[in-house]
């Protein structure tokens, strides 16, 4: 088996396995999903949400952080067509301070991780 292939398997085994105590938050900051969500829209501007309305409600009406973990993607793309990709990446990933502690730890480690090996 491929070891990306064996990485990612293990990740998400870690990340569905009952009883990880790493996999949950312990207790999120209250005030961390409305910062969040503040830094998202923030990044897509008035601009973004006039060419990704779906996007700017989807990021807006999130029903909590780890949606708007996942949004990070889309919000990436989004920003792609504003501006150069790797200034949009750089943006998206400037985010993932915000995350931490308040997402469970295996999906910022596997975040991680990615970044890690993309940069070589």
């Amino acid at each position: 088996m491929h070891s990306s292939v064996k990485t990612f398997l293990s990740s998400l085994t870690s990340i569905l396995t009952p009883g990880n105590a790493d996999a949950a938050p312990k207790a999120p900051d209250p005030h961390a999903m409305v910062m969040i969500q503040k830094s998202m829209l923030r990044l897509l501007g008035e601009k973004g949400a006039r060419l990704n309305p779906q996007l700017e409600h989807r990021i807006r009406y999130a029903q909590n952080i780890e949606s708007l973990w996942f949004l990070r993607a889309d919000l990436a793309q989004a920003l792609c067509l504003q501006i150069d990709e790797t200034n949009a990446l750089q943006a998206v990933a400037d985010l993932t301070p915000l995350f931490e502690g308040n997402i469970p730890k295996t999906q910022l480690q596997a975040y991680q991780r990615g970044q890690r090996r993309s940069r070589y």
